[in-house]
């Protein structure tokens, strides 16, 4: 399987678990997982899973980056791309130079834009749209459930 695949299967696994916008913060805390594995990995030794986090890091950043709408999100969608190239970049230099220092730079960078999302989220979940402006009501539109992320398995 490619990486872009695996990471779609997460991002869909996620998704129909909560909505899009709860499904790009949960990838996020993620990735954050996998580098601040990398990072003990690093003040371990453990080169191998150093390694292994950081790939399953990149590969859920591959999977957003490839959903990325340059047609509606314009400006954002582009910084978005520039921000993932910068983190895929710094994390392949995590490897190069097997820096715990490079993995809390990363952490707090992501750490930064999860906050984003997640005011997102609930400014959909909120409102009913993320942009903060209600929907119009909808007929039969079910009430929002609680979301058991524990159960949540990443494909990666």
């Amino acid at each position: 399987m490619t990486q872009s695949y695996n990471a779609l299967s997460a991002y869909k696994a996620a998704s129909k678990m909560v909505s899009s916008l709860g499904a790009v913060v949960l990838l996020y805390d993620a990735m954050i997982k996998e580098v601040a594995e990398a990072k003990t990995a690093i003040e371990e030794g453990r080169i191998e899973d150093r390694f292994n986090a950081t790939q399953k890091a990149c590969k859920i950043l591959v999977g957003l980056q490839s959903h990325l709408d340059f047609d509606k999100g314009g400006d954002v969608s582009l910084m978005l791309d520039q921000f993932y190239h910068t983190i895929f970049r710094d994390l392949q230099q995590v490897n190069m130079k097997n820096s715990a220092k490079g993995c809390d730079e990363i952490i707090t960078a992501l750490s930064e834009v999860r906050t984003s999302w997640s005011e997102l989220a609930k400014n959909e979940q909120r409102t009913g749209s993320a942009d903060g402006k209600p929907r119009q009501a909808q007929a039969a539109q079910e009430p929002e459930k609680p979301v058991d992320i524990s159960s949540l398995t990443l494909s990666i």
